[in-house]
């Protein structure tokens, strides 16, 4: 070519001869880096990105070692800015490159950064020098090659080389994000992605880079405590293991026993609890979730349908892979808020092949706007919604018309008449609803009707927590054994008991809210909290505050203080996040590691090591708590784990394999097809619930810098509803249903469904969770403007 080419936007073609050190070459790079440096401060020994700039990497690589530029350099401001609570800006470093601008319009969606004026006097700006607005991921920190774009939290906290990485996995979410954590001196000081590494690549959410501090909150637990005379004191491991051991006798399987655990603990940590309730404790009454609803009565447990679908239908490939579909449809999550890194893919997926998109939710998100087609449906709906898909596909076929669709529908069938593969992508909110039995059965029946017409289809959860799928491939389920095997089949046991050399349970397992019943009634003997609080997630908080009170001892083993341990007996410290090894799967079905930064917190310990501890004091043995060895054991007992090796698991993960069992027909499990009046709730307001976008679960709300972004709850509402009520953004309202009241301050979003209310349940001190009931969901709620005065 007779001038030379940038390599970043040359393609490679055939026979092409790359040519990097001729003397023009070298000559060019010199003369780049001197109109580079020309304006650029060197306070390198001051500025954060020292140690690890890519200009001065490519200056000490490329330079000339000298500048023939003499004039004065240019400077914006003499002192920086603070854009939003975690990002600092020093425009007299920027050397305009635009990553970050890229970054976050083309990728996080937000477009909250530009460039102003031009030439030498550009800078890169937000509105008013303010992004208020934006996602404050921290993403554009992450690509800024120099230091002109610092972290707030990070900021002269330490130097790279005093830091100590170690790379692990987050689990704010199902999305499985690889992070690089840097300790100093035994304290967190920041978290950073990685290029090229995991499937976030080189970006990460806002709780995922600002979050992680939560391990560092003042309300971590340091020792073991009791209760005495109606009051917690701090006691002694030995003395706290002893009054489990004294209530629970010599034969602690003669009592009734539940355990709760959450889902965001390592999988060894889950498969040990499992089964330290299933043979010490004899109970199959055991469950990794408390949020959503559980199912009362006879065929309403949704758990009943998991099996199928995770061993029939779910679908283990790389993200990227089952994003490159020609029909892509989202179903039933705000995928901004719960899965942010999950939706950055959404959106590159579609730049280079667009008008694939389907999103169907109950609130509006930023993918509708690269959407092919958007559908505001209200959790509950999705029975309805299936069914009418799967209707329409086979009235297609036989030339019948479908009186159920609309616009959305008509784009989706003419999408689906021309694409060969289909991904399903399903969020967590359907889990919430009463009907979350019916729709996953329907799910089912619409992904046959798809095969059936020779489509590809692949499925794949959003899941809201970091290893709910790892939770229940360990088995911690009321009526699964690991592996998805079902603890009513007679070979099951006795081929778990063999493997385990002790007796299993014969009886059934209670789901959460049956636990919590019993717990209620007086017909518990123990209920074992491990990481999970119902008291602030369950959603009937009367009935969890009964249960937990009544329970003849409630034992909670967690890293920091929570409501669930106002009516402890025993509270046990363990370890948080990053303190001990292990491994999750995401929502890709993929095996990714937990590694260990430090050691626990003060005198909290491993909660392997005191899971351990607990079998020791009833004179068992189920096996040594070296994550390692359990691993093992595991790949023995779960077919999809069969053939991987723990120390072989690396950075990426290997993914798990698709099993297959000898299930029922599913055609009978949905015999009758959902009216299509279900699509709507008809009702003042409906209140939703769910993740926020800087908040994850309970944990992170003991984060100094999210709380920072976001800290106190809200009401978000449609701006034209709030009109026609005389309501203004941030004024104070009452929200009531059947089961109770708060106060918020109100959110007006114009794209918000008309007739619809949001609430976080991040903030525990809400008590959100006064205001929901289990047989409903969404919940019909009023507002209440002024004391006593209906809206």
């Amino acid at each position: 070519q007779p001038k030379l080419a940038p390599a970043c936007v040359t393609r490679v073609t055939e026979g092409m001869v790359v040519k990097t050190k001729t003397s023009l070459v070298e000559k060019t790079r010199e003369s780049m880096l001197e109109l580079l440096l020309a304006n650029h401060p060197l306070d390198c020994p001051v500025c954060d990105k020292a140690g690890e700039c890519e200009l001065q990497d490519t200056v000490f690589a490329h330079g000339a070692g000298v500048s023939r530029f003499r004039d004065e350099k240019r400077v914006f401001r003499s002192r920086d800015i603070s854009l939003n609570d975690v990002i600092i800006f020093n425009a007299n470093r920027c050397i305009q490159c635009q990553r970050c601008v890229r970054m976050c319009e083309e990728v996080v969606g937000a477009v909250a950064l530009g460039t102003m004026d031009r030439g030498m006097d550009s800078e890169i700006t937000g509105f008013e020098n303010s992004l208020k607005d934006c996602d404050q991921c921290g993403n554009c920190i992450e690509v800024c090659p120099v230091g002109a774009l610092m972290s707030e939290p990070y900021r002269y906290n330490s130097r790279p080389w005093d830091l100590v990485e170690t790379d692990t996995t987050c689990t704010f979410c199902g999305t499985g994000c690889q992070l690089s954590i840097g300790v100093r001196d035994g304290k967190l000081a920041r978290v950073r992605s990685k290029y090229e590494t995991g499937v976030n690549g080189e970006t990460l959410c806002a709780k995922g880079r600002f979050g992680i501090d939560f391990i560092d909150a003042e309300n971590r637990l340091e020792t073991p405590m009791i209760r005495k005379n109606g009051e917690l004191v701090s006691v002694s491991w030995s003395e706290a293991l002893d009054l489990l051991a004294r209530h629970m006798g010599p034969e602690p399987g003669n009592k009734n026993c539940g355990g709760l655990a959450s889902a965001t603990l390592g999988s060894e940590t889950l498969y040990y609890f499992q089964k330290m309730m299933r043979t010490v404790f004899q109970t199959n009454s055991i469950n990794s979730s408390n949020r959503w609803f559980s199912g009362i009565g006879e065929g309403q447990d949704f758990y009943n349908a998991l099996p199928a679908l995770f061993t029939e239908f779910y679908t283990r490939q790389p993200l990227e892979v089952v994003l490159d579909a020609d029909c892509l449809l989202v179903v039933g999550t705000h995928v901004t808020d719960t899965n942010p890194v999950s939706e950055y893919l959404i959106r590159l997926s579609q730049r280079d092949k667009p008008g694939r998109l389907l999103m169907v939710s109950a609130r509006p998100s930023r993918l509708d706007s690269v959407a092919l087609s958007s559908l505001r449906l209200l959790p509950g709906g999705e029975s309805a919604f299936f069914s009418s898909m799967e209707a329409a596909l086979t009235d297609s076929a036989t030339g019948k018309s479908n009186p159920y669709f609309d616009d959305f529908a008509a784009k989706t069938q003419k999408l689906l008449k021309t694409a060969q593969t289909v991904t399903l992508l399903i969020g967590s909110d359907l889990f919430r609803t009463p009907g979350a039995a019916g729709a996953l059965q329907w799910l089912q029946t619409y992904i046959i009707t798809l095969r059936s017409l020779g489509k590809k289809v692949a499925l794949q959860f959003l899941f809201d927590r970091g290893n709910q799928m790892g939770a229940w491939e360990m088995g911690v389920l009321p009526h699964q054994y690991p592996g998805w095997h079902s603890i009513a089949d007679t070979k099951n046991r006795s081929n778990f008991e063999d493997a385990w050399g002790l007796s299993l349970p014969t009886s059934p397992g209670k789901n959460t809210h049956e636990i919590l019943a019993a717990c209620a009634a007086g017909d518990m003997d123990m209920l074992y909290c491990l990481h999970s609080d119902p008291m602030s997630f369950f959603p009937n908080r009367s009935l969890a505050e009964k249960a937990l009170s009544d329970v003849k001892m409630l034992v909670v083993q967690a890293s920091h203080w929570a409501p669930v341990m106002e009516h402890a007996d025993i509270v046990l410290p363990g370890a948080s996040f990053a303190e001990e090894s292990g491994t999750v799967l995401n929502n890709e079905g993929r095996l990714q590691r937990l590694r260990k930064i430090r050691e626990p917190y003060n005198g909290s310990r491993r909660n392997l090591e005191i899971l351990g501890q607990v079998v020791a004091r009833f004179g068992k043995k189920i096996g040594p708590t070296d994550p390692s060895h359990i691993f093992s054991e595991i790949t023995a007992l779960v077919p999809s784990y069969r053939e991987i090796e723990y120390e072989n698991i690396g950075d990426e993960g290997p993914l798990t394999q698709s099993q297959t069992f000898s299930l029922s027909e599913l055609s009978n499990q949905c015999s009758s097809r959902p009216p299509n009046d279900s699509f709507e709730k008809k009702n003042t307001f409906m209140l939703l619930t769910g993740e926020c976008r800087f908040h994850s679960g309970g944990s992170s709300a003991y984060s100094k810098t999210l709380n920072k972004i976001e800290g106190a709850g809200y009401v978000e509402m449609n701006a034209q509803d709030a009109a026609e009520r005389s309501i203004k953004e941030g004024e104070a309202i009452g929200i009531r249903t059947k089961s109770g009241e708060i106060h918020l301050a109100v959110r007006l979003n114009k794209n918000f469904a008309p007739s619809t209310l949001f609430i976080p349940e991040n903030f525990v001190d809400l008590q959100l969770n006064q205001l929901c009931h289990e047989d409903d969901y969404p919940y019909p709620a009023e507002i209440i403007k002024n004391v006593g005065h209906t809206v």
